[in-house]
């Protein structure tokens, strides 16, 4: 069971330290955050898909799109906007490249550039970055070793560690 403490309590830590850097919602970074049991123990995955600028709080301006994906400090996308896609779903936008037949959507028929959606960091990049990799597992370490303090506790009736001969607390 301090497995499955560890495990359940990990993707919340490794959110928490995701978000004190970058910009980005919570159920955006949980929904690409899995974790799985595996013989050497617990491994976080961050799944590889690219989060759109526009779940980084991305606004439309004049000269293009401004978005956040670091806290406090906004970048421009020059030339880009916000626009519905084939889908309804809103993405941060460029036209690129040379003027083709659109095959869908409002201009099917007309000519006109493709749009390239634009995308920031993944959860598995974010994941990997500077030490967080040490803080999670420093976590990981502190979870596991106050869980299987806590369970033995527990099936020894409550009485703490130091009452137990040879035991080390």
């Amino acid at each position: 069971t301090a497995i499955r403490t560890a495990r359940r309590r990990i993707p919340v830590e490794a959110r928490r330290d995701i978000q004190a850097e970058y910009d980005v919602p919570a159920g955006r970074v949980r929904k690409d955050l899995s974790t799985r049991e595996t013989p050497e123990g617990i491994r976080l995955i961050g799944h590889f898909r690219g989060i759109g600028l526009r779940n980084i709080r991305a606004r439309q301006t004049a000269k293009g799109v401004t978005y956040a994906i670091f806290r406090g400090q906004r970048d421009l996308e020059a030339g880009a906007f916000i626009s519905p896609m084939a889908n309804r779903n809103e993405h941060v936008v460029h036209r690129v490249g040379a003027k083709r037949v659109m095959t869908q959507g409002r201009y099917k028929g007309k000519r006109r550039q493709p749009l390239q959606v634009q995308y920031g960091p993944t959860v598995s990049q974010m994941l990997r970055k500077g030490r967080r990799p040490e803080r999670l597992a420093d976590f990981a370490r502190g979870v596991l070793g106050d869980e299987m303090t806590r369970l033995l506790n527990y099936y020894l009736g409550g009485r703490p560690l130091s009452s137990i001969p040879g035991a080390s607390a």
